[in-house]
Formats: structure tokens, C-alpha cells, sequence
């Protein structure tokens, strides 16, 4: 008796030691999940390229002595972004890069459009469905000597399976398929019991002008596991939209600006270029607006030198139409969009049965979040090339091995003031008459002019 006192006391002991380690441990453990998961919550400690881009618009706004983007004393500032959706090690990344870019414009400028001429409207559904009946939860199957037997099988394919199966099977049963052998194909029968849903339809769409958003800065982004992100920021004044018309109508602007070198706008190194995106606004060095536009292009190299040079040129070609397509936008876009969007939930309990005489009845209850998203959006712009000059161009070959190549254009008033004279008919007749009388009273061939007369 007292062996087995003993053996208990010493179980118990044993016992009491072995939970009071465990539960030690536990506390450790528990610890440590609550220090990791503090990390976790804690913002500053989330280190990825999404959040990074989104750090430096604010910061970058700041500067502008404003805190968020929004309207700000008739000033508008937006951000937008969007992943590569590659990695820098993909031969095709540098159209991944610039495609990014375009995406992210796109978002900024719907955000935009739909600030200046956005409407909304919003739908609510709800449906309720319950059968407390007692024979709620049977399912019988037809009789097979009953006499609407064909018609009955086909209600239930017709209600349970998907177009191209009942297709065929209609088509089977024309040719001579029996209902009895259609049936071991095991359809199955459903009886729904309950239903709760509920729809939240939005839609917002918006149509007009996106002529004077000007891109003040672009960036790019990329953490440890190698992903890009773009970044854009952009502005809206009374001012930007008067500069964008008077371009249009190619007509000398009265805005005035503190004048720059447009040289002092290029990137000093190459590297620069690709996060260089998009158009700025300036102003010459007489104070009259300019618009700058970087295009950027891209190809991957070929063994034949053939090949190589072809995609060369194909990427400058495209590098040339981006910066001009920019600046056609900036002056003269218009945008539609349309952004739908679905939100609710379904919540479903019913009772199926397979089409085969010694199936069983099993109930199912389905829950469902719905959310989709349907966004679509396209923009025109047309522009007149005239007062346009390429000012630079650049190639540049990555760490990894991508090439890219780029083009500087830029709008002038200057330039287009010298065109239009160009193309004076009175103007150019006058300045050919002068060099001929000029030329014809040395009569002899000799140069009589100097660049500044071109």
C-alpha cells in the first residue's frame, strides 16, 4: 500500500516538475510572438519598394510645403504607382520598366479625370431564400417508368450542368442514348435550402480634358528581392492648363517663368535617365514655357550584328514616338473611364444528390466573399510637331545586361516661332530674293553665308 502511496506522490511530483517546464516554455515562446508580431505592426520595419515609392511622394511633396495629395489653394497633386511586373535579370525588363511607367501615368491621370469630372452611382441587392419545409432536405429521384421520364432528366440537366454539357448531352440522346444510360453519368441534382446574398454594385466613370497635368517627379524603386516599382507625381493649376491651350493653339503664351538652360534639365548620368520619366515644365531662358520630354526605349541584344543594330533602331524609333506621344498628351489629351466595381457576399446551404439510385443526399453550406474589380480606360491626344527639337540622345547597358536607349525632346516657343517664319511664303521669298542679288553681284560660286542666316 504504501509502494503504491509512494509511486503516486512520485508521479504526481514528476508531473507538477514536467508542467511547470512546459508551461516556462510556452511563456518563452509566447514572448517571442508577441516581440515578432510588434515588428510586424510596426510600419517603419516594412521594407519593400511599394512602401518605399509611397515614403518618397510624401517626402517629395513636402517640399512643395503641402501633406497630402489632393487640392491644395487651386493646386492639384497626385501619386500614383505600379510594379515591374519583371525582374531587372529578364532580358525584357526594360519594356516591363517603361510599360510600368505608362500604367502608373494611367492611374494618375484617372485619378484625375475622375477629380475633375468624375460621377458615381451605387446600387444595393439583397435577395433572402429560406424553405424550413419538413421535406426540405429530400431529394427523390424521378421514377424511371414515370411518362414525362426524358423531360424530367433534361430539366435537371438543363438546371445543373454548364452549356456544353448539356449541348452534348442532348445531342446523345438524339442519337439513341437511353435516359437509363444518361443517368449513370452521374449528374447531379441540387435543392438549395437557404440563400443569403448581398451585392454592392459602384460605378464611377469620368470623361474630359487631361491637357496641363504636368509629371513634376518620377522615381523608381526596388528592395531586396530585386522588384521595381514606379513612382509619379504630378500637378494641375489654373497655370499648367492655360500653358497646355496656348501650345495648342500654337500661340505665344503670357505666362511667364523664371528663365533656365534647358541643358541644366538633362540628367548628368545615364543612370539617371531611367528614372527620368515622362514631361516637366520649364521655362526658356526668354521666360516663355517649354516642356521637356524624356522617351525611353529598350531592346535585347542578338548574336547576328544584324538583328542587333535592327532592334537598335526599332527601340530609338520608340523611344521617339513615347516622348512625342508625352507631349501630346500634355497638350491636347482627352481620357474615358470607367471603373465598376462589385462588393458583397453570398452565403448558400443546399442539399445535392448524384443521379444514381443508391446515392445519398449530402448537405453543403457555401460561403462566399464577392469582390471584382472591372476598370477600362483610353485616351486620345493629337499635337502639332512643329516647334519640337531633339536635344539629346543616350544609350545605356545595365549590370544585368539590358540596354536601353533614350531621346530628349523639347517644345519651344523659340523653335516654333522660327518654323512658322520658315513656312511664310512672304518671309521666305524675301530672305531668297536678298542672297540672290547678293550672290548674283559677286557672280561666281562662293559661300556668302554663315549658320546664323539657317
Amino acid at each position: 500500500m504504501n509502494r503504491i502511496i509512494f509511486g503516486f506522490l512520485s508521479v504526481c511530483l514528476v508531473s507538477s516538475f514536467s508542467f511547470g517546464a512546459i508551461t516556462q516554455d510556452n511563456l518563452v515562446v509566447q514572448k517571442q510572438d508577441v516581440s515578432e508580431q510588434n515588428k510586424m505592426s510596426d510600419p517603419k520595419s516594412v521594407n519593400n519598394a511599394t512602401d518605399n515609392i509611397e515614403d518618397w511622394a510624401y517626402d517629395a511633396i513636402a517640399k512643395f510645403g503641402v501633406s497630402e495629395f489632393g487640392e491644395h489653394n487651386g493646386k492639384f497633386f497626385f501619386f500614383a504607382s505600379q510594379s515591374v511586373s519583371l525582374k531587372p535579370i529578364d532580358p525584357q525588363f526594360g519594356d516591363a520598366l517603361i510599360n510600368a511607367y505608362d500604367k502608373a501615368l494611367m492611374k494618375l491621370q484617372n485619378k484625375y479625370l475622375m477629380t475633375r469630372f468624375g460621377r458615381v452611382v451605387t446600387e444595393k441587392l439583397k435577395s433572402f431564400y429560406s424553405d424550413r419545409s419538413s421535406n426540405a432536405k429530400i431529394l427523390e429521384l424521378p421514377n424511371t417508368s414515370a411518362k414525362n421520364y426524358l423531360g424530367k432528366v433534361l430539366k435537371i440537366i438543363d438546371k445543373h450542368l454548364d452549356v456544353k454539357e448539356k449541348t452534348l448531352d442532348k445531342e446523345l440522346i438524339k442519337l439513341g442514348t437511353s435516359p437509363e444510360s444518361l443517368a449513370k453519368m452521374t449528374p447531379k441534382m441540387k435543392k438549395d435550402i437557404f440563400r443569403d446574398k448581398f451585392l454592392k454594385n459602384t460605378l464611377r466613370q469620368a470623361s474630359g480634358s487631361i491637357a496641363g497635368l504636368f509629371p513634376i517627379q518620377t522615381s523608381v524603386a526596388v528592395d531586396s528581392n530585386g522588384q521595381y516599382v514606379v513612382g509619379i507625381i504630378a500637378i494641375a493649376t489654373s497655370k499648367t492648363i492655360q500653358i497646355a491651350k496656348d501650345i495648342r493653339l500654337q500661340r505665344k503664351s503670357i505666362v511667364k517663368g523664371n528663365g533656365r538652360d534647358v541643358k541644366e534639365l538633362i540628367p548628368s548620368d545615364k543612370n539617371e535617365y531611367l528614372s527620368t520619366f515622362g514631361v516637366r515644365l520649364a521655362y526658356d531662358t526668354d521666360g516663355t514655357p517649354m516642356i521637356i520630354s524624356y522617351g525611353l526605349g529598350s531592346y535585347s541584344s542578338e548574336g547576328d550584328s544584324y538583328i542587333a543594330d535592327q532592334l537598335k533602331t526599332e527601340a530609338k524609333d520608340n523611344a521617339l514616338s513615347n516622348a512625342d506621344g508625352q507631349l501630346a498628351e500634355i497638350v491636347n489629351g482627352f481620357m474615358n473611364t470607367k471603373e465598376s466595381r462589385t462588393a458583397g457576399e453570398e452565403i448558400r446551404k443546399y442539399v445535392e444528390r448524384d443521379m444514381r439510385a443508391d446515392s445519398d443526399t449530402i448537405e453543403r453550406t457555401i460561403k462566399n466573399i464577392i469582390k471584382i474589380t472591372n476598370n477600362s480606360a483610353n485616351s486620345y491626344a493629337s499635337m502639332s510637331l512643329k516647334g519640337v527639337n531633339t536635344i539629346k540622345t543616350w544609350r545605356f547597358t545595365t549590370k544585368e545586361g539590358v540596354k536601353f536607349v533614350g531621346v530628349v525632346r523639347v517644345w519651344k516657343y523659340k523653335a516654333l516661332k522660327a518654323i512658322n517664319d520658315f513656312n511664310n511664303k512672304k518671309y521666305n521669298s524675301s530672305k531668297h530674293k536678298s542672297k540672290q542679288a547678293h550672290a548674283s553681284s559677286l557672280q561666281q560660286s562662293k559661300v556668302v553665308n554663315d549658320v546664323d542666316d539657317f
